[in-house]
């Protein structure tokens, strides 16, 4: 095969891999499953093995590959410094680690830094406030979904920080006294809020209550099954008007229009665009949290910051990652 460029994202759960040429199109792509306990050293393997047998490319054809995941990154040290869904990442030389296995370039980023940069050169969804999106050099992308991720492009550029870590708004101590326990050791950070986890943590809570609510038999169903309440349940049950189910979801829009209003002051983009499997549950939770977001901005930026659903969907992380590594390899000449 000719040579290809790989691009990674990295999950908790599963990884999506896609291959493309050197024209920038994507041939193939697919998810597979992750063993988290595997460790880094299982994974990247394992990795290695999907793409020179699935995808049936060599080593020596892999042009370059781009890997992203969720969790604390280093970019100047290519190290992880942790990731809150995978065990055995801390400090773990993990740029390094890809060079020496695969023998290529290689370009690491954060998940949700990778995600941005995706929305931002594909210009997602242009159908939509199209003359919003078209030219804008400055957006914020938050994904929400186990946690809350944030990153930033700014006049054009991916804002990374001093290390690569900037955006980490996910834990903004909005509760710290009283809070829930966050993953990051911390108390009510804003991912134990308004995350998906925050929202069926609440559901869950509600449902066993004693109120009536659809979540009570919504969690006796999953329990049956072996499994719990799903923040998906606490949007069917918002969906057939259960107070109960509303109440969540108004308090998790309102903890984020707080969290989405103090990173606006502080970055100043000309959009904000929301991802996630959260994000697509559209008008039901996209209407509490634009009028929060709104009331909670001050006076120069109401109005003048569109609040809009980011339109890759999860390719949004390997198509961006797949875009910084095509700007390596083309500054390397």
């Amino acid at each position: 095969m000719a040579a290809s460029r790989v691009g990674v994202d990295l999950g908790g759960t599963k990884m999506l891999v896609a291959l493309e040429n050197e024209k920038g199109e994507i041939l193939k792509s697919e998810k597979f499953p992750v063993d988290a306990n595997a460790g880094p050293a299982g994974i990247l393997r394992d990795l290695l093995i999907k793409v020179t047998e699935y995808f049936q490319v060599s080593s020596e054809d892999i042009q370059g590959l781009g890997f992203c995941m969720a969790g604390y990154y280093d970019w100047e040290k290519g190290t992880m410094l942790g990731s809150p869904n995978l065990p055995g990442w801390e400090n773990y030389p993990l740029r390094r680690q890809l060079e020496d296995l695969l023998k290529c370039p290689v370009v690491v980023e954060n998940d949700a830094n990778a995600a941005v940069w995706g929305e931002y050169c594909f210009n997602a969804g242009q159908e939509q406030e199209q003359s919003l999106r078209q030219g804008a050099k400055n957006i914020m992308l938050i994904t929400i979904g186990t946690g809350i991720g944030c990153a930033v492009v700014a006049d054009g550029r991916l804002l990374r920080g001093a290390r690569g870590l900037a955006g980490e708004i996910g834990h903004l101590p909005i509760l710290p006294r009283g809070g829930v326990l966050c993953g990051c050791g911390n108390y009510g950070c804003l991912e134990t809020l308004a995350s998906g986890t925050a929202m069926a943590r609440e559901g869950l809570a509600q449902a066993m209550s004693g109120k009536k609510t659809v979540l009570q038999e919504m969690a006796i169903e999953a329990e049956a099954k072996g499994s719990r309440l799903q923040t998906i349940h606490v949007f069917e049950a918002a969906r057939q008007g259960d107070v109960c189910a509303l109440e969540v979801i108004d308090t998790a829009a309102y903890y984020l229009g707080q969290g989405l209003a103090a990173a606006v002051h502080l970055f100043d983009p000309e959009m904000v665009l929301i991802g996630g499997g959260v994000a697509g549950q559209g008008e039901i939770l996209f209407a509490p949290l634009g009028q929060y977001f709104s009331e909670m901005l001050i006076p120069p930026f109401r109005g003048r910051v569109a609040l809009l659903p980011a339109k890759l969907g999860e390719e949004a992380g390997v198509r961006g990652i797949l875009g910084l590594l095509r700007e390596y390899i083309n500054s390397r000449g």
